[in-house]
């Protein structure tokens, strides 16, 4: 029987795990449809019988074979149909977005547990919960840096594949943006944001409009430590490329404080050699201590290349390891420094420089006395008999001293000679401040410019004795470091008690009379110009060079029972302070310079070229061509110096760097290419996390909180087991039509049978 009804109604079209079935219609009736079809169908039928000759009950019967046989055609018209009920449910989505840039890497956690190990405990720890959500929820696990991509997932254990965090930046609100489009028009139960919240991209108010219209809720999961946790990093690093051997070599470093710079515990910062592990010097960083820039100093004893290291050693957490040391390379070279001292007469200043220099065994010095008669043999290492009377002869002295010289000593081919020696070959010049020709007889000579004052040269005395202390500037530069023993000279100085310490002669050199680029070494204890102190020693750059001045003659005073001790500390440093430059410059063909040295993306870096052999600077180029190398891919960009000055011994060219990196500035010119020329430029990003690597849990708990989310802890995250089903049940019946079955095809034929066998009964026409 059931095969009957199988074969009657086609049921063998249906689905066999089909468990309930029924009745419908394709194209269903309203009930009064059906009621005035019926109406309209039986008189239809009566009346198409009504007027015909013969039996009344046969036509009867007739009549009402054909109302149900009309009626019939109206029902298949209707599409009657077997519904098995099914309906398509789209599960909905629950996204992993996991954080893989470099602020990962950072140890900021109990026992030095960096913020990558929590995750992946996190991710290891909780497997049953995401195996839980996995079997109600499509899952999608995306890691994010500055932009969200897939994660391989294991097909055995369902935790994803986390490779090393290297991302340099966390753009979130990119990376969400993006998980969004991967899903769009699929229904997304939440998003679970594994991250530090370190990031300069949070997301827009429009992805959060985006987010609650939705109903999508983040539940955020913050990574690292909630408190704010400093870092000390070794940032700019200036060192001379060239020093001399067995002289006091500055290092002038800047500290990077990253993060909560009042939370940062103590450190030592250490100038080290990085072959041998000697420590030259060490600065120590008290907690609290916010001092950006130091200056370490080093007394070298071997000659040749070494390559030195500024290290930070931390006393408490160290968020970041990898910025705590910076290596440089520094060549030093062994050789006496050379000077040459002009005086006019044998004035009590000159008896104390003059000695010092002559038993100084690192300095070669040649001395010449203007006042002394034609039998008096000139002092020093290497005496002279004249002064130097060409660019050649000028040319082996490192810094030359000027005492109380007139300048008409000099003539006017030696004196620009002397200012090419500085601006050119970057000797160093000193002045010492005479009460007869120093300052005021260089008014209108070429050697004027390197004097620090502007206007008028005749300075008036200072109508008092004075004290003198040095300032910031002469620290960072490791000038007029006065020592005796372990204690500070200075303070024995400025000690009203030690009379003999104040200078009884000085000049009076007002603030608002140096040139803008002069900086101040030494200056009056008292406030004497304004209510701020005079500048007694003054120092500034010139061409390739440096000048000092000091404006007055009475450091011998400092000799009262203590000997030449602070004397010779005072000129020695300062003259082998002017005399450092000189080594980057001596014996090379040409320098080439960068500024900055350590850049940021998108800030102009300018490349100086300079041309010191003669052979070169005959070749009247008007470019010079040199290659960035970038160090990380090889790959080159090409620029062209450009000559600046009409010598054509000048050249300059400006780079944007695109992104960062580390940058190798190299000569292609055939001509230069054998020369070790090259330079290296550091770029970082100015958005770059790593510059601020604390954590930021207050963004992600505002973000919870405006999508409607939840904050979780990374070692308990059961309550996604709890998440709602926001699925899409779309109903999706299964339609099989009657009007084409056996069933159908036989009844009808079976009324029209009926009809046309009882016309014939009752003989109707």
């Amino acid at each position: 029987m059931n095969a009957l009804w199988h074969w009657l109604l086609n049921l063998d079209r249906l689905p066999a795990d089909a468990e309930t079935m029924h009745l419908g219609w394709q194209r269903p009736l309203p009930g009064w449809a059906w009621a005035l079809a019926i109406i309209v169908l039986g008189l239809l039928a009566v009346w198409s019988y009504s007027g015909l000759i013969g039996n009344r009950r046969g036509r009867g019967v007739l009549a009402v074979s054909r109302a149900v046989l009309l009626l019939v055609l109206v029902v298949l018209i209707a599409g009657p149909a077997i519904i098995v009920p099914r309906d398509l449910v789209e599960r909905d989505w629950v996204v992993y977005l996991l954080d893989r840039s470099t602020s990962m890497t950072i140890g900021d956690l109990p026992n030095r547990e960096t913020r990558d190990e929590q995750l992946r405990s996190a991710v290891a720890d909780s497997q049953p919960v995401f195996d839980d959500v996995a079997s109600k929820h499509e899952t999608l696990w995306l890691g994010f840096d500055e932009g969200a991509y897939d994660l391989p997932v294991d097909d055995t254990t369902g935790e994803p594949d986390l490779s090393a965090p290297e991302g340099r930046r966390t753009l979130l609100a990119a990376s969400l943006d993006q998980a969004l489009r991967r899903l769009s028009a699929r229904p997304i139960n939440s998003v679970v944001l594994f991250t530090d919240g370190r990031t300069p991209q949070p997301p827009t108010r429009a992805i959060l409009r985006q987010l609650e219209a939705d109903a999508v809720p983040l539940m955020v999961v913050p990574l690292g430590s909630g408190e704010a946790v400093g870092d000390l990093a070794v940032g700019r690093v200036e060192s001379p490329t060239r020093a001399f051997a067995h002289d006091i070599v500055p290092i002038d470093v800047t500290i990077d404080r990253l993060g909560s710079a009042a939370d940062t515990d103590g450190a030592e910062v250490k100038l080290v050699d990085a072959l041998t592990g000697e420590v030259f010097d060490r600065e120590r960083l008290e907690p609290g201590d916010e001092r950006d820039h130091l200056t370490l100093l080093a007394r070298p004893n071997l000659p040749g290349v070494s390559t030195w290291r500024v290290v930070i050693e931390s006393e408490g957490v160290d968020l970041i390891t990898d910025n705590n040391q910076r290596d440089f390379d520094i060549e030093l070279v062994d050789r006496p420094l050379k000077v040459l001292y002009v005086e006019a007469r044998p004035r009590w200043e000159y008896r104390w420089i003059k000695d010092l220099i002559v038993r100084e065994h690192t300095i070669d010095s040649s001395i010449m006395l203007l006042s002394a008669d034609r039998d008096f043999a000139q002092e020093g290492n290497t005496p002279i008999a004249r002064l130097p009377n060409s660019p050649e002869e000028w040319e082996p002295y490192d810094v030359i001293v000027l005492g109380d010289v007139h300048a008409e000593f000099f003539s006017a081919p030696q004196q620009e000679m002397i200012r090419s020696q500085v601006a050119e070959r970057g000797a160093g010049l000193l002045f010492i401040a005479g009460p007869r020709a120093n300052p005021s007889a260089y008014a209108n000579s070429p050697l004027a410019a390197l004097l620090p004052m502007r206007g008028n040269l005749n300075l008036p005395l200072i109508d008092e004795p004075v004290r003198m202390k040095p300032t910031d500037v002469a620290h960072r530069l490791s000038v007029l470091q006065l020592m005796l023993g372990e204690r500070h000279a200075w303070d024995i100085l400025d000690d009203p008690a030690q009379p003999w310490a104040a200078l009884q002669w000085a000049l009076r050199l007002e603030h608002r009379s140096l040139k803008p680029a002069v900086e101040v070494l030494a200056e009056t204890t008292a406030p004497l110009d304004e209510g701020q102190p005079l500048p007694l020693v003054t120092f500034m750059r010139f061409g390739a060079g440096q000048s000092a001045f000091v404006a007055t003659d009475e450091t011998w005073r400092w000799r009262y029972g203590l000997g030449d001790t602070l004397p010779e500390q005072f000129w020695n440093q300062l003259i082998r302070m002017l005399g450092r430059d000189r080594l980057t410059l001596s014996g090379q063909p040409a320098v080439l310079t960068v500024n900055p040295r350590r850049a940021e993306v998108g800030q102009p870096i300018v490349i100086q070229l300079r041309l010191l052999d003669a052979q070169l600077a005959q070749r009247s180029v008007s470019e010079i061509p040199i290659e960035l190398v970038d160090t990380s891919d090889g790959s080159v960009v090409s620029l062209s110096l450009t000559a600046i000055d009409e010598t054509m011994t000048r050249y300059e060219a400006a780079y944007v760097p695109d992104r960062a990196g580390s940058l190798q500035v190299r000569m292609v010119d055939p001509a230069l290419v054998r020369f070790d020329l090259g330079q290296v430029v550091e770029v970082t990003r100015p958005d770059d996390e790593m510059r601020d690597p604390a954590a930021d849990h207050g963004l992600l708990a505002r973000l919870a909180e405006d999508t409607g989310g939840q904050v979780l802890a990374a070692n308990d995250l059961s309550a996604l087991r709890n998440l709602p089903d926001r699925s899409i049940i779309t109903p999706m019946d299964l339609v099989e039509p009657l009007w084409d079955t056996p069933l159908c095809l036989i009844l009808v034929i079976l009324l029209l049978t009926f009809e046309w066998v009882g016309r014939k009964l009752i003989r109707l026409n």
